[in-house]
């Protein structure tokens, strides 16, 4: 249970990692409008897609991604400029970094500034198609081309608690429509059950286009249109400046191997994620219903992860960051006496080059994957969904982690009585995870809201709270992303065995 690849090339596949924020998060999809289009890209795109001239990395060359409650506002680029991941953060406890934001009055926003914004958007006519409201305001780095040219315009010059009405024309949202943005996927490049309505990605590598499935012909053929949903519209925006974003405070210390302290320096001292267990707030009993852990697809995990894929789920960022959390932990352990488990294992576990452990375990399907993890002295293939059993004794591993793969447990509580079965006393359990992942693969309480951090660290808290009952101690998070709400983030939940 890994989540998807960050592949180098594709053709009409939807982002097989993708973060539902990505494509269709709550509120205003910060759209990659940087730049003015391109003469002759769009068409340029849509011949490749047409020909088949881009390389494929799915044998699926569609795929969905998942709709949401609320309306998408595609995050596309003018024709010709490279798709943008948004960085709406939300969720029940803010945002990614501490954004509660400073009162900044009399300054200025400018260039450079990261804010927090209120916004309503609506037609000329009224009808409203996406708010803030209810939810954490909007951050965004002004001048970085985070959101269409005409928002952030309106922001600029502003000071904490003005508002403003702006109308914006097509050009200064999301465009005019464009008829070459209309194309054809012949049947044969379609998976079966795909249907009108689906958003999907296009492209790959750093060309990506989300797209909508407008039609599926008696041939099996599909229409898509990668125009954004808003494009040719006139929009009308209320926007409040609300305060200025808090910088993070880097610096924090963790209890790690038998009660050590343990000290690190990049995590994010006044992030929402790094709090969630200062102050413990357990439920009194097990919060969880069988449906919190149902998945859209059902089917045998066995089939979805089959093929082996020798790729990374994270950016360079993220691997970065584990791996030094990873070198902080471990160094509390007598060197060269160690052992490790990690759980839902691939080619590569992230751990420090200089890895001083005498064992290293690993457990994932894929066999040509663990087989290839060269820093494994032994691995095991295991369905752990399926059967929640880890084959190895009592008391056998110093630690246990597990890197974005928390997310698809579907019998987490069995699994976790299993991590401490096999973790010796003093030992220290890891659990890492982000914003990314095959959401028809995780399950339902998970993907509901990709982007709350500190609840889906409530969450890993609570697992580790109840399995078993008193079995583990000192529970805690950090966020120790390296860049936040640019590359993806990096959100641990640790626990001590009692």
């Amino acid at each position: 249970q890994v989540p998807g690849p960050r592949t180098k090339t594709a053709t009409l596949l939807a982002r097989s990692m993708s973060s539902p924020t990505a494509f269709c998060g709550e509120g205003m999809m910060r759209a990659a409008l940087v730049g003015r289009q391109v003469a002759g890209s769009t068409a340029t795109v849509a011949r490749s897609v047409r020909e088949g001239s881009l390389s494929t990395a799915s044998a699926a060359v569609v795929a969905p991604v998942p709709r949401c409650g609320r309306r998408v506002v595609a995050a596309v680029a003018a024709a010709g400029t490279v798709l943008a991941l948004p960085r709406r953060n939300g969720g029940r406890r803010g945002m990614a970094i501490a954004a509660t934001g400073t009162d900044g009055q009399g300054r200025v926003a400018s260039k450079g500034d990261e804010v927090l914004v209120r916004y309503r958007g609506t037609f000329p006519d009224g009808t409203m198609f996406d708010s803030s409201e209810g939810r954490p305001p909007l951050e965004l780095k002004l001048g970085a081309g985070e959101v269409v040219p005409g928002f952030e315009e309106a922001i600029l010059g502003l000071r904490v608690g003005e508002k403003v009405n702006v109308t914006l024309p097509p050009e200064k949202a999301y465009g005019e429509r464009n008829e070459a943005m209309l194309m054809t996927v012949d049947a044969g490049r379609v998976p079966a059950g795909l249907a009108v309505g689906t958003q999907v990605m296009l492209g790959g590598g750093g060309q990506q286009f989300p797209a909508t499935v407008t039609k599926i012909n008696e041939d099996g053929s599909a229409v898509i249109d990668a125009n954004p949903p808003l494009a040719g519209k006139t929009l009308v925006f209320d926007l409040e400046l609300v305060g200025f974003k808090e910088p993070p405070k880097r610096g924090m210390a963790m209890v790690g191997y038998k009660g050590a302290s343990v000290e690190l320096p990049n995590a994010i001292a006044n992030s929402p994620v790094s709090t969630v267990f200062q102050k413990p707030s357990f439920p009194a009993a097990w919060p969880y219903k069988d449906g919190d852990f149902r998945r859209q697809d059902e089917s045998e995990d066995t089939q979805f992860y089959g093929q082996p894929r020798f790729v990374t789920h994270i950016d360079d960022g993220a691997i970065g960051a584990i791996r030094q959390f990873y070198a902080a932990q471990f160094a509390k352990a007598p060197q060269g006496e160690y052992s490790v488990l990690d759980i839902c294992s691939s080619w590569i576990s992230h751990y420090p080059s200089d890895l001083k452990a005498k064992r290293v375990a690993i457990t994932g399907m894929v066999q040509q994957e663990l087989e290839a993890n060269k820093q494994a002295t032994e691995f095991a293939v295991k369905d752990l969904n399926k059967e929640p059993k880890l084959p190895y004794g009592d008391n056998e591993f110093d630690f246990v982690t597990n890197v974005v793969s928390v997310d698809y447990m579907n019998k987490p509580r069995e699994l976790f009585k299993e991590v401490h079965r096999v973790m010796k006393p003093g030992g220290v359990a890891i659990m890492s995870f982000s914003n990314r992942c095959f959401p028809s693969k995780a399950i339902a309480m998970w993907v509901a809201n990709m982007a709350d951090g500190p609840g889906h660290c409530q969450i890993v808290g609570n697992y580790f709270h109840f399995s078993p009952e008193g079995g583990w101690k000192d529970i805690s998070s950090a966020d120790i992303s390296p860049t936040p709400g640019r590359g993806d983030p990096m959100w641990v939940v640790t626990a001590v065995k009692a």
